[in-house]
């Protein structure tokens, strides 16, 4: 399974009585490939063009982990860079290595992303600290990896 970055260009109705707006939306999600993915995230913003199907550009992208929340008010994604301090080499050739992974966490502000990362870091088999976290402008993640209802036989 990787990750994938899709951004989806479409026209949506803006639902208030005025003219559909031409927009573009940002989304994650985890699948086996990028035909998976444009078949799911198609389904999935179809429904919400006026017009036509979405423009879609797919790209992997390398996180290691996605920590989604349960929390309603969680409503943004933060990417979050950590550094982990591994050792390298055996004997008396020992040396600590720092190596660099990102991560995404869903948070409600910079504060909550900070913790929820570091809550699910907790217990892990190596040490590693957040060196920055940002926000981005990712709307939602889908996890095309969990089994798909339509897909199973009866």
């Amino acid at each position: 399974m990787e990750y994938f970055e899709t951004k989806a260009k479409f026209t949506k109705d803006q639902g208030d009585g005025k003219a559909p707006q031409s927009t573009s939306e940002l989304y994650i999600a985890r699948a086996l490939s990028y035909a998976d993915v444009e078949e799911r995230i198609t389904e999935i913003v179809e429904h919400m063009s006026f017009e036509g199907l979405p423009e879609l550009s797919i790209r992997k992208v390398k996180y290691t982990d996605i920590f989604p929340c349960d929390n309603p008010n969680a409503d943004k994604w933060y990417k979050v860079k950590v550094i982990f301090r591994m050792l390298d080499g055996e004997g008396d050739n020992l040396k600590e290595k720092l190596v660099a992974q990102l991560c995404l966490a869903q948070a409600w502000d910079i504060a909550s992303a900070l913790k929820h990362t570091e809550t699910n870091l907790r217990g892990g088999m190596t040490d590693g600290y957040v060196h920055t976290v940002s926000e981005t402008k990712i709307l939602d993640y889908y996890d095309f990896s969990v089994a798909d209802v339509r897909d199973e036989q009866v």
